[in-house]
């Protein structure tokens, strides 16, 4: 679907906003959705 590349910055993105210590949860949960619908994926 993607190239390697741009999953890989995905991941990335992915694993830095699951695993911070800095934004709340729900702060966390709506970056994800925005990233998600970013993607064209349905949350």
């Amino acid at each position: 679907m993607f190239p390697d590349r741009q999953k890989k910055s995905y991941r990335d993105f992915y694993e830095s906003a699951r695993l911070n210590e800095f934004l709340d949860e729900k702060t966390t949960i709506l970056l994800h959705l925005a990233a998600a619908l970013a993607l064209g994926c349905y949350p």
